[in-house]
């Protein structure tokens, strides 16, 4: 007898059969996987929550009190099994909890709760960036006024922080609390198509492979929006940093700032990687290139003020060149532009002989190898005026919305290393110096130059050539407005 064999519709109904178990079964097979996965994700949080209470009762038997403790993988194994990372934290009364990331999960569980909140690390991440958007944080320093000490007192929650720059490149474990912290924690390099008006792309999401030589668009650092108060009291001065508008703080509006000097000509400047810096070039001249590139542009302004007092709290001392490094400052010529970009978005020199780049957050040079122009900023007779309206900068101007800073210098010509700068409480941002007579290890360690009369312009930072001379208070206040040279150029800001 012949053996029948399945008829194609038969074939068809069993795999159509197998396909429907398949597609009841995997969910419960996947679910059973993803299960025992979170299982072990939260066992992970228990173990960290368990070491977390104990280093919470060893600290404060040490008589320690830490806001925030990093458990990391390297520091913790639980039976084997290590997260991603994870964060001890406690809250204004005292209470404990743990974010963990381990997986693709992350997990938030407080001490007293028995059931830990589990979502995925995006949600996790937008979750934290809200949550640390809504907590008031201030970070602040402060000063004798008559000290003759160049370091500053960290105060409120900068207390017991650390910040440390790459100085060259033996030592490149460098400790930066303030890495994690807003606003600096926010500050990045990106670069910017002029033409598109669009971000074409960010440091941090492709350090390996990010373009600094202009092939993507201008190469810009992006520093957000924060809040600054400036005052001075009972003897002392304070700097404070706020994420929140507090009473008595400034809002500081987010903008760019050219990673590099302008380069380029008069046909189109640039901020790029690999290229000489522009000079010999007149302020009113710099103002009309950056211009060009659309009404969002201008040259370096008072948001150089902006940096100083980022630059303050983050280190708490007056002495840029020893934190920093000391630039490109004991050289006969300039150098191009591109030194620091393996620095990344770290604060420092890969070479500190006085003949290489320095670079603050994503801002190379921004002292040392050539003088920069500070639009905005013009002097008549010792006594300056300011404008914060970048439409409205003009030279030789000192009426309209250039206003009269409220301290003027000694009614002579000055020369030398700074001893005290001027406090205006209008216009607290502004800080030029009022008395000479310091040295390059007190007060405040940079030259400042100025004559008694005349229309001058503001020039910051110094040259290459200026050895010691240099740092974030170093300026010229001396100049003609028609003066050019080989050592004086500008660097671009972009208004967001």
């Amino acid at each position: 007898m012949k053996k029948k064999g399945f008829t194609l519709i038969e074939l068809l109904a069993v795999i159509v059969i197998l396909a429907i178990i398949a597609l009841i079964a995997t969910p419960m097979i996947m679910g059973v996987i993803e299960k025992a996965r979170k299982g072990a994700a939260i066992q992970s949080v228990n173990g960290l929550l368990e070491a977390g209470e104990q280093y919470q009762v060893e600290s404060m038997m040490d008589g320690v009190r830490k806001t925030e403790i990093d458990l990391t993988s390297d520091t913790l194994d639980i039976k084997g099994s290590k997260p991603d990372s994870g964060e001890l934290i406690y809250d204004s009364l005292g209470n404990m909890s743990i974010i963990a990331k381990y997986g693709k999960y992350c997990i938030e569980k407080k001490f007293l709760d028995e059931e830990p909140t589990i979502v995925t690390r995006k949600e996790c991440e937008m979750k934290a960036s809200e949550k640390a958007n809504q907590t008031t944080k201030i970070y602040g320093v402060k000063r004798d006024i008559n000290t003759s000490e160049t370091t500053w007192k960290r105060t409120d929650d900068g207390i017991n922080l650390t910040a440390q720059a790459q100085i060259g490149t033996e030592n490149t474990e460098v400790t930066n609390d303030f890495d994690k912290i807003y606003p600096w924690s926010d500050i990045e390099t990106y670069t910017y198509d002029v033409e598109k008006k669009e971000v074409t792309s960010w440091y941090n999401d492709n350090p390996e492979g990010f373009q600094f030589n202009g092939s993507k668009g201008e190469v810009l650092t992006y520093i957000p929006t924060f809040y600054y108060k400036r005052y001075q009291e009972n003897g002392y001065e304070y700097i404070l940093i706020s994420n929140k508008n507090l009473e008595g703080y400034t809002r500081s509006d987010e903008f760019s700032i050219g990673r590099y000097t302008m380069s380029g000509d008069s046909n189109a400047v640039h901020s790029k990687s690999g290229v000489q810096p522009l000079t010999y070039k007149k302020i009113n001249e710099f103002r009309e290139y950056a211009r060009k590139l659309g009404s969002e542009f201008n040259q370096l302004d008072y948001h150089y003020f902006i940096i100083q007092l980022l630059y303050l709290v983050e280190y708490a001392d007056y002495d840029s060149q020893k934190v920093l490094g000391l630039g490109n400052t004991n050289n006969t010529t300039s150098i191009k532009s591109g030194e620091c970009n393996d620095l990344g978005m770290k604060s420092g020199t890969l070479n500190n002989d006085g003949q290489h780049s320095m670079i603050y957050r994503g801002i190379e040079d921004i002292y040392g190898n050539i003088w920069q122009f500070v639009d905005g900023i013009n002097i008549q007779d010792s006594q300056s005026y300011v404008c914060y309206d970048s439409s409205k900068y003009q030279s030789n101007k000192f009426d309209g919305c250039y206003q009269p800073i409220g301290y003027t210098y000694a009614n002579s010509s000055m020369y030398g290393y700074i001893k005290k700068l001027g406090y205006d409480s209008n216009n607290s941002l502004i800080q030029f110096s009022t008395e000479i007579g310091g040295s390059e290890n007190t007060y405040i360690p940079d030259k400042y130059w100025q004559v008694a009369s005349g229309s001058r312009m503001a020039l910051v930072g110094g040259t290459s050539n200026i050895t010691t001379f240099a740092g974030l208070w170093c300026w010229a206040l001396d100049h003609d407005l028609s003066d050019t040279w080989s050592g004086v150029g500008a660097r671009l800001i972009k208004n967001s």
